[in-house]
């Protein structure tokens, strides 16, 4: 694990502590040896500097070594030194990259196969233990109701969007003979067709371009706490996505994706059912989720498509308590129990 990189350069982590060192050895050889009668005013400036520094160097060391060896813990895009500790510590993937038990190719008769095909929200992002997710907290409630008699697949990997989740949808079709996909749809899938430059894209926040953030956890941790919400192509990101279902043509486009998974579960006799899973915390001033929301319903009940719109059900709930934490909005625990709730209720409490 030392070598692993889930800690950071350790190189840059003794340098820190050496600095420390020396500017504690300075400044104690500085109110020995100093002449401070000679030099009163310089002296006592230069004195209280050093130890200013001394006690913000000391506890900035506490610090970096608290985030660096005891955090663990994501945040939204998964790039900080505890997120990557955080996946190292609490993801196992199958051969598929997903994160689910291996799947047999062999279908039992009689057993339904259920796949739910989605992003980081179905994946659990930030849940540690995968039985507190929608889909295991669903295939636990088939096992009460009749053990072994239904089998939930969890199809999701971080940032697939509508046009990744094409071919798997086809895969778990065709290779593991399932009878139902359930599209956990996000509003971000239409990520891939929304124009981005190298100069402006908001699924991928810039990193500092004075500072290796690897070199110092706390560093990267005020980061994106303070510096990396203010950054346009991350605080326009809902206005961004809002953008592009406003634009007819790349709307158009999604709707065409959509409707070729619903073209090929029809021609394999496979039922398909659509959730819309909300996002928690939002941004921008053009981002409207219940219109949105309200679209993607109408279009999916068009195309003869079960859909249930999970954004009521969180309305009324306070958004600080249903995220992961404050540096990460996606969808914890005591979220993901409630959409369970409301999917369970309106597909299988009646099977």
């Amino acid at each position: 694990m030392l070598t692993s990189g889930v800690f950071g350069y350790l190189a840059d982590y003794f340098v820190w502590c050496l600095l420390l060192l020396s500017l504690l050895i300075h400044t104690w050889c500085f109110f020995q040896y100093f002449p401070k009668k000679r030099w009163r005013k310089s002296g006592l400036a230069l004195g209280n500097s050093l130890i200013f520094l001394s006690l913000l160097g000391i506890v900035s060391l506490a610090a970096e070594s608290y985030i660096r060896f005891t955090v663990v813990e994501t945040d939204a895009f998964g790039m900080s030194l505890p997120a990557r500790r955080w996946f190292a510590l609490h993801t196992r993937l199958n051969e598929m990259g997903c994160r689910d038990k291996e799947w047999s190719v062999d279908k039992s008769d009689g057993i339904p196969r259920i796949a739910f095909v989605g992003d980081s929200f179905a994946y659990g992002w930030g849940i540690k233990d995968v039985a507190n997710r929608f889909t295991d907290i669903i295939q636990a409630r088939f096992d009460k109701k009749q053990p072994h008699h239904t089998e939930v697949m969890n199809v999701a990997k971080p940032g697939w969007g509508t046009e990744k989740q094409i071919n798997p949808i086809e895969d778990m079709i065709d290779r593991y003979h399932v009878d139902e996909i359930v599209l956990c749809y996000v509003p971000n899938d239409i990520e891939r067709l929304l124009p981005t430059s190298q100069e402006f894209n908001p699924t991928k926040p810039p990193n500092s371009g004075f500072f290796n953030l690897d070199s110092s956890c706390l560093v990267d941790y005020l980061y994106r706490r303070v510096w990396l919400p203010r950054i346009p192509t991350v605080r326009v990101y809902h206005d961004w996505l809002a953008n592009g279902y406003s634009d007819p043509e790349i709307w158009n486009l999604q709707q065409q994706q959509l409707e070729s998974i619903a073209h090929y579960c029809r021609q394999h006799d496979v039922t398909l059912r659509v959730v819309l899973l909300p996002f928690i915390k939002t941004g921008g001033q053009k981002y409207d989720a219940p219109s949105l929301h309200s679209a993607l319903t109408n279009f999916f009940n068009d195309i003869n498509v079960d859909v249930l719109d999970l954004l009521p059900e969180i309305s009324n709930v306070d958004s600080q308590s249903l995220v992961v934490n404050k540096l990460d909005a996606h969808p914890n625990e005591k979220a993901h129990a409630i959409f369970a709730e409301a999917i369970w209720n309106a597909f299988y409490k009646n099977q």
